[in-house]
């Protein structure tokens, strides 16, 4: 019987170290996706626009024919909307499409951009070209 609870005792022990371990590698997976997943897609906007505009460190306006979409960071996340080329740039509103991030984006040289997003305690980083 000694032996029984001394199984069981050891087993949940070792069940309870998996779970924590598990969890950490889970949130360190989500935090390393969402800002990988985030800068490539900024990137990618970047690339694809005809322009591109920094905003007063609070985004970015991406100009593509007849459109413009702007990337900002909110109280939520990194966020985006469309709106017509000619209408005004505010940096407020949109969707939020990146949950818990923040984005940085720097001008490097013209047409070179660093951009950065910060999500949890990972920082993700690349360099990208506009078309310009």
């Amino acid at each position: 019987m000694i032996l029984f609870l001394l199984f069981a005792v050891c087993s949940l022990i070792i069940v309870a170290a998996g779970v924590s371990t598990y969890s950490r590698i889970s949130d360190n997976f989500r935090n390393t996706f969402s800002s990988s997943a985030a800068v490539s897609y900024v990137t990618n906007k970047i690339r694809g626009g005809s322009s591109v505009v920094l905003g007063d460190g609070s985004g970015l306006a991406v100009y593509s024919d007849e459109t413009a979409c702007i990337i900002m960071n909110t109280d939520g996340g990194i966020a985006e909307k469309n709106i017509r080329a000619s209408a005004e740039v505010t940096y407020d509103g949109g969707d939020v499409i990146f949950p818990s991030s923040k984005l940085v984006i720097k001008e490097e040289e013209p047409g070179l951009y660093s951009v950065s997003v910060v999500s949890g305690e990972r920082t993700y980083t690349a360099l990208c070209r506009s078309k310009e």
